[in-house]
């Protein structure tokens, strides 16, 4: 009897407890369901949840390190970690120059937990074109270029960027056809030979840009002067040549030319470095390419008299508040320019050492008129293939 009620007592309490731990695990379970179950995804298999934070990823079709474009769009990134780390986590990739990988990537990355995808160049538009509207719940941004000519619309998780380059194209032009006419009043080795340069990475509609607003400003200058400024147009065929783009830059500083714009990316740094060389003038692009070298190779930065600024770190910062604060649109193109300061020439101790004060002046002054639109500077968009070769041969 004493047994069988010894036997009832422990039963009982084990009871309490299997009906406590069960109460204990209702419980848990219920302030997960609540909290960060709900927010769980499972993609690829792999499970996730969102934690709140922005995560964002630029693609680079290229590599990091070529004082220019790319180099530009990354320091976007580091400024939004560094500024915005608790509530955004952004990211670069480098997909290297082998263009056989890029496309798997873009796709690799859209099935992954990216709130943003970004991307850049018409190299990357056909590609885009495909993964957006493979993923239509992704969001997406390509710069340099519009997911599809006029057709932007047809993309509404794309949001695509242009630049109007040829704005500071053509003040670099105007400086570029000073020097060579001799009105700069700049000292040696500016030496008014009457010969410019310019040295492109592809053919493309960008890197046309550049030079069809280069070529305008020449021509321009020309028209204001008894001296014609003439000009070589040399292009890599890439933009990562580095030792080709500085062959071609060597032959037009043997041949007279007493600045070459370069205008092709991690290949423009052998132009720079012709320039030392041959210890002449270089116009540098995208980046203050200045001072990338201002400290480790004073006399190669000296060279470089000034860079056609395209402040994409700065579109590439803003795009992702604008996104983040939920403002962004989507299915549209927008470009920048001049009138917004992302195209500028880099106003840095060099070019206010080098260039005199009254040429700078007149540059500030035709950089106002072509905000205020009483200038207006032909685009390579405004031309065809046919009239941009007729732009180049008329300053040849």
């Amino acid at each position: 009897m004493i047994r069988a009620r010894t036997r009832t007592s422990k039963g009982w309490e084990n009871l309490k407890k299997l009906l406590a731990l069960s109460l204990i695990l209702l419980s848990i379970f219920s302030f997960v369901g609540c909290g960060d179950l709900t927010n769980m995804t499972t993609i690829d298999g792999e499970t996730t949840t969102d934690d709140g934070i922005l995560k964002i990823v630029l693609l680079v079709n290229g590599n990091l390190g070529d004082m220019s474009f790319f180099d530009s769009a990354n320091s976007g990134i580091d400024r939004l970690n560094a500024e915005y780390g608790d509530t955004i986590d952004a990211k670069t990739i480098e997909m290297g120059t082998n263009q056989s990988g890029w496309e798997t990537t873009l796709y690799r990355v859209s099935q992954q937990d990216y709130d943003l995808i970004i991307c850049a160049t018409t190299q990357m538009r056909e590609s885009l074109q495909k993964v957006a509207n493979r993923y239509p719940e992704k969001d997406y941004v390509i710069f340099d270029t519009e997911i599809q000519d006029g057709l932007a619309a047809n993309y509404p998780n794309v949001h695509s960027i242009l630049f109007r380059q040829n704005e500071g194209g053509f003040l670099a032009g105007v400086l570029a056809a000073a020097m060579a006419n001799g009105t700069s009043g700049m000292a040696s080795p500016v030496i008014g030979s009457g010969n410019v340069g310019f040295i492109g990475g592809m053919r493309n509609d960008i890197i046309y840009d550049f030079a069809v607003g280069y070529a305008s400003g020449i021509a321009y200058e020309n028209s204001r002067t008894s001296t014609q400024v003439t000009l070589t147009n040399s292009f890599v065929g890439n933009f990562n040549d580095s030792t080709q783009a500085k062959a071609l830059a060597s032959v037009q500083y043997t041949n007279g030319a007493d600045v070459i714009f370069a205008a092709a990316s991690q290949a423009g740094l052998g132009v720079i470095d012709a320039a030392q060389t041959k210890t002449k003038y270089v116009i540098g692009v995208d980046s203050d390419q200045y001072l990338y070298y201002e400290d480790s190779n004073p006399t190669r930065a000296n060279l470089i008299i000034t860079s056609v600024l395209k402040k994409v770190g700065d579109v590439i910062y803003n795009t992702v508040l604008q996104y983040q604060a939920g403002t962004l649109e989507f299915g549209k193109l927008v470009s920048y320019g001049l009138s917004e300061g992302i195209i500028d020439l880099a106003n840095n101790a060099n070019y206010i050492a080098k260039v005199p004060q009254a040429l700078r002046d007149r540059l500030e002054a035709l950089k106002a008129e072509i905000i205020s639109g009483e200038l207006d500077v032909t685009s390579r968009f405004d031309l065809s293939l046919a009239e941009i070769e007729a732009l180049f041969n008329d300053l040849e």
